[in-house]
């Protein structure tokens, strides 16, 4: 049987009966051929309907990945001298960087990982039911998760919860509820996921983390082939037995109500925030796992867009020869504030990003992933802090950004469905592709994205701002706060058809986004 840790649920084996019921319904059983693809991926209708939807606070959320190992490093400046080639960095090393993350706009963290996992990878687990000791122990874990929790964040962490990396005591402790070793998934051993007290497992572990230790939800690895509705509706609901709304990030497949993890490799710019699937999402993908951003309702408001993530390679990832690749990396944003600003905080989207994207940061490696064959991803990678003095200007603008965003979450928010869009006509000293668009709240209020992603030139805008289109073509003036500058001015409505401004170039000094606020004057 199953040793717990004190507190820990153990099996409950009268659901078994249920559930296999319930799993003959739902999911073949492995094909009988070895390798990497001898599990059958979930059919469409498991991402269909879970039983519960996603919390109300993922409206707001701004998501980075944390690599705890790495993510603050007692001895960033000088990795040769550290003393584990992965990191050494601890659960609670994390709290030290709280306030810059809440400062630029983040509130929910994705760990990596919180349960005992493989330092090379940051994902596989050893025991899904302890936390790593090398990085703490389980009351410095509650301790990052009630400090967090305090300070305004959400916790959520990946998951590799299908199985367990081959040097687990488990596969030993447990072996009749693993598949033989010839079936694995990326190297792993693969858990029975038919196997009554398998099933027991997982549940278990998984709800206890949320309910008890206080986690909020989880990144469900490699999801597009794992993902077992029978195991996910019965972690949300016990969750919700216990008041616990969690939410679920299913990685390669958008979970219907809830949003599809980060894992992309690419990420193109919105440069038509009215119609943005056109170059970026794919429905005729697999497993329906690209959703199209038009396709948003009142029951399945949300969309991720990853500006970064874990899995972003290039052919010079770590700036380790810097005369080679002086500013080289994996990191996307780069101190753009139009890709910041007007693609990210300011979009009707979910955003997910490395705490890289935060700064123009390094792309710097962890000394043991360069003969590891996980080289050249974000998730092991570590962050120079030092850099951060170097760069106030960036820093202060994406501060600025953020604190648009939270001074007015009526119009900057996550729902896709509730946040009206219409692109703004304008002409412009330079051609430039991205359309001004505005977030409306019909009659009340609405908010006028600029964005200029050229980083050789400022480009002056007439907007031609359609007042009837925001519900306030009956006024006769209106007023319009620039939240760059700060002023507040009254504008006759003649003038809002040709509305002149100036949006620096893109990566300057208040450069590559302006955002204004229209309102009825009271």
């Amino acid at each position: 049987m199953l040793k717990v840790m004190p507190g820990f649920l153990p099996p409950h084996m009268y659901v078994c009966v249920s559930l296999l019921l319930f799993i003959s319904c739902r999911s073949s059983p492995p094909a009988d051929i070895p390798g990497e693809h001898f599990m059958p991926p979930p059919a469409t209708s498991e991402f269909h309907s879970p039983a519960y939807p996603a919390p109300d606070w993922v409206k707001h959320a701004v998501i980075a990945e944390i690599p705890i190992r790495a993510f603050n490093h007692p001895s960033y400046a000088t990795p040769d001298n550290w003393s584990k080639e992965f990191g050494n960095a601890s659960y609670l090393s994390i709290l030290d960087r709280l306030p810059f993350l809440k400062e630029m706009g983040i509130n929910v963290l994705c760990l990596y990982s919180i349960y005992d996992h493989t330092p090379g990878t940051n994902l596989y687990a050893i025991r899904h039911h302890e936390p790593a000791h090398e990085l703490g122990s389980l009351q410095d874990v509650r301790q990052l998760v009630e400090t967090a929790h305090r300070m305004g964040f959400k916790l959520i962490s990946n998951t590799n919860h299908y199985a367990v990396d081959q040097t687990s005591p488990m596969i030993h402790e447990h072996p009749d509820w693993f598949l033989p070793k010839e079936f694995s998934l990326y190297g792993q051993r693969v858990f029975d996921l038919a196997h009554p007290e398998v099933i027991a497992y997982i549940i278990d572990t998984h709800s206890w983390w949320c309910t008890e230790i206080g986690l909020d939800g989880w990144r469900i690895d490699v999801a597009h082939q794992t993902y077992r509705s029978y195991i996910w509706d019965s972690v949300l609901t016990r969750c919700a037995n216990r008041g616990k709304s969690i939410l679920l990030a299913t990685e390669g497949v958008h979970l219907e109500s809830h949003i599809r993890g980060a894992g992309w490799g690419e990420y193109p710019p919105f440069l038509d925030m009215k119609h943005p699937g056109k170059r970026w999402e794919n429905q005729e993908a697999p497993y329906g796992s690209m959703k199209d951003f038009g396709t948003a309702t009142l029951q399945d408001p949300y969309r991720l867009k990853d500006i970064s993530s874990h899995n972003s390679t290039v052919p010079c990832p770590y700036n380790y020869d810097r005369a080679s690749c002086p500013r080289e990396g994996a990191y996307q944003i780069k101190g753009s504030q139009f890709l910041f600003g007007y693609n990210l905080l300011f979009a009707p989207i979910v955003p997910w990003m490395m705490p890289g994207e935060l700064f123009n940061a390094s792309h710097l490696v962890v000394p043991g992933v360069m003969k590891h064959r996980l080289r050249g991803k974000l998730l092991h990678s570590y962050l120079d802090w030092g850099e951060i003095s170097e760069q106030a200007s960036v820093i202060s603008d994406f501060r600025q950004i953020a604190r648009i965003r939270q001074a007015h979450p009526d119009l900057f928010h996550n729902n896709s469905f509730s946040a009206e869009i219409i692109n703004i006509p304008f002409d412009s000293s330079h051609p430039v592709e991205a359309k001004p668009y505005a977030r409306i709240l019909s009659g009340k209020k609405a908010a006028i994205v600029i964005g200029n992603p050229h980083a050789d030139r400022d480009i002056r805008f007439q907007l031609q701002i359609p007042l009837v289109e925001l519900g306030m073509g009956g006024e006769t003036e209106v007023q319009v706060t620039d939240c760059l500058t700060g002023t507040i001015r009254d504008v006759h409505i003649e003038k809002m058809n040709q509305y002149t401004l100036r949006v620096a170039r893109d990566r300057s000094k208040g450069g590559g986004v302006r955002v204004l606020i229209v309102e009825l004057i009271r």
